[in-house]
């Protein structure tokens, strides 16, 4: 089967995509490496979506997948990765495989829409790799019940990263916050909730030089930016929050990117490439937001649709 649009990554991007183009009965094909949802499912409740003032993410993620897939033209499919993009005879040809098995074909497509979002960033210093899933995380909601009455570190001083801290807070016996700044770079809001928190203690213009911890974590090791004085923070469990970086390896000679990896578009969420779109966290753009992201795949299906038009015969 030839799909009218491939859509790689089922985040809100990706999904809004698919919404739009199956409303405009383009045959749409899904796929991501992981669940319908992306970095919304990282993060337990929304409080900035236009309309709804407390949303749980999960639970918004499980209505936008049942309200896509309700479409008799779109298909989507989980845990599936997508690799190289080449031009075929029908469009495109996108290589698919399974994170499961491993099995994989090619899908043909007229067009593709790439709504990959992005990967956390890593600190790269000793012993956060080694410890990975050993008590170093990069996902509050995931791991954050497993350190009930416990001490935690969050690193970061961005909205993720205070509104991570706010979570692990319902579980922790303390969670100690650690940014390189005197201040924090989050929302006004959320800078007020984490300052008026009994259990989470600040540990400002300092930064992470390494985990301590031999089979599960023990310590995070920081020093001040001014002073240069290195300090311990025993700890069961480093979090981290420091930004992230655009999930387009994959895209290297199919689309012109940013110094940064992130995708080159035009306001129609073209790329350089004809007949290949994208939208959301995996483009650059001054702010990255669920609206925004939600907004960019509407234009991105909307503008596939209308390159697929001036493609008939």
């Amino acid at each position: 089967m030839v799909y009218d649009v491939v859509i790689i990554g089922a985040g809100p991007a990706g999904m809004t995509a698919a919404l739009y183009a199956g409303r405009a009965r383009l045959k749409t094909l899904v796929v991501d490496k992981a669940a319908a949802g992306g970095q919304v499912l990282l993060t337990e409740l929304i409080e900035n979506f236009p309309g709804i003032p407390d949303m749980k993410s999960f639970a918004w993620a499980q209505e936008l997948k049942g309200q896509v897939t309700a479409l008799p033209d779109v298909t989507l499919t989980e845990m599936t990765r997508a690799g190289k993009i080449a031009q075929a005879k029908t469009g495109f040809r996108v290589e698919l495989s399974s994170e499961v098995d491993g099995k994989g074909a090619p899908q043909e497509s007229r067009s593709v829409i790439v709504a990959t979002g992005a990967l956390p960033k890593r600190l790269d210093i000793p012993g956060e790799r080694e410890l990975t899933g050993k008590g170093v995380s990069y996902c509050a909601t995931c791991d954050g019940p497993l350190y009930r009455d416990k001490d935690v570190v969050v690193v970061g001083g961005g909205n993720s990263a205070l509104e991570e801290a706010l979570f692990l807070a319902r579980f922790a016996a303390k969670v100690t916050l650690v940014h390189r700044r005197d201040a924090f770079r989050a929302v006004a809001v959320l800078d007020e909730r984490v300052r008026a928190e009994e259990k989470i203690a600040l540990c400002l213009e300092a930064v992470p030089v390494a985990v301590e911890g031999e089979g599960r974590v023990h310590a995070l090791n920081v020093k001040n930016v001014r002073t240069g004085k290195e300090e311990t923070l025993p700890c069961d469990g480093v979090f981290v929050f420091v930004g992230s970086v655009p999930d387009t390896h994959f895209l290297e000679g199919v689309v012109a990117r940013e110094e940064d990896g992130s995708i080159r578009t035009d306001e129609t969420m073209a790329t350089s490439r004809r007949g290949v779109f994208a939208c959301g966290d995996c483009r650059r753009r001054p702010f990255y937001q669920i609206v925004i992201a939600c907004a960019e795949g509407a234009i991105a299906a909307h503008a596939a649709g209308k390159f697929l038009e001036s493609q008939a015969p």
